[in-house]
């Protein structure tokens, strides 16, 4: 398994830990992120843990399917989730993602680990192209997701939590210049 590692100023991008299960039970159900990402949330620590496992086991650079903890550079703890992974619900074209716990929101923390993470991804991997969904109510993704460059496309309907849903649908393309 390779080893990613990846520094912000304010960040490091690294692949998670059993012992970050008390933080992701922690921040996947905080107000905000539970509403945007209800498909995440793991309401004890053996459930983090168990996704931990998981998303560890699937881990690999080529796909790519890398999901990253988000470590705040200042305490240590990891206050949230950055990755891309082929999104079968739309063709499995590979999608970033990100979530951010509550009360790290509004500090340029989604855009600053998205940002790396899409700049390491094309850097080291065959793809040429990332897309993003986000539903058209959650103006402060949206807003993440033009800031790092992506392209709003169209709106789709993709199955989510059992239902099918409206997402705005947003592409980037690597520009190698």
């Amino acid at each position: 398994m390779t080893n990613i590692r990846i520094e912000t100023p304010n960040l490091i991008l690294r692949q998670y830990l059993p012992s970050d299960s008390k933080d992701v039970a922690f921040y996947s159900q905080q107000p905000n992120v539970a509403y945007w990402m209800s498909d995440m949330v793991f309401h004890d620590k053996p459930r983090a843990l168990g996704w931990i496992n998981w998303i560890n086991e699937k881990f690999n650079t080529t796909e790519p399917f890398m999901v990253l903890a988000i470590e705040n550079k200042d305490n240590g703890i990891c206050i949230g989730v950055v990755g891309v992974h082929p999104k079968d619900e739309i063709d499995t074209e590979v999608e970033v993602f990100y979530g951010i716990s509550d009360n790290y929101q509004n500090k340029g923390y989604a855009t600053e680990a998205s940002k790396a993470l899409i700049q390491w991804t094309f850097e080291n991997t065959q793809l040429k192209s990332l897309v993003a969904i986000v539903k058209p109510e959650n103006i402060p993704s949206k807003i993440v997701i033009e800031k790092i460059g992506f392209e709003y496309v169209d709106s789709r309907e993709v199955l989510y939590d059992g239902l099918m849903c409206k997402f705005d649908y947003y592409k980037l393309f690597y520009n190698n210049h």
